[in-house]
């Protein structure tokens, strides 16, 4: 009986483990979707940081900033695709927590993005670091 309860348990484990990363890799694969690329902290005895987007795969056409938590002067972005070729954005504006920049339309319609470089300047606040977040659309 035991075994028996153990051999449920199991196949029920791997069903859902099987269905649930079929929803995900549909979530992700979607083409049009918005994929979050990756989420950055910032410093705030720092101007700058880079966010690394290494476990990502595909190729992106648009991307937006989200900046979450705490105001952030962003300064400027720049985009290191996976050619070794990169797009400068320029923003020289002050984002409150929980806005998101302009949409940018990528060079060549679609890239592979390697790494995200930002300059800024932190905004005192109660509310502790702003947290940037990055999100491509394929």
């Amino acid at each position: 009986m035991k075994a028996l309860k153990i051999l449920g348990l199991t196949f029920a484990l791997v069903f859902s483990t099987v269905a649930m990363s079929n929803v995900v890799a549909k979530e992700v694969a979607a083409p049009g979707a918005w994929e979050k690329l990756g989420v950055k902290k910032v410093d705030l005895k720092a101007d700058h940081d880079v966010l690394v987007v290494s476990f990502h795969e595909g190729f992106y056409s648009k991307v937006k900033f989200v900046i979450r938590k705490a105001p952030l002067h962003l300064t400027n972005v720049n985009i290191v695709f996976g050619n070794g070729e990169n797009k400068n954005i320029i923003f020289n504006k002050r984002f409150a927590a929980g806005s998101t920049t302009r949409i940018i339309d990528l060079p060549g319609n679609k890239r592979i993005i390697k790494k995200i470089k930002m300059n800024y300047k932190t905004i005192p606040s109660g509310t502790g670091r702003a947290i940037f977040v990055a999100w491509g659309k394929h």
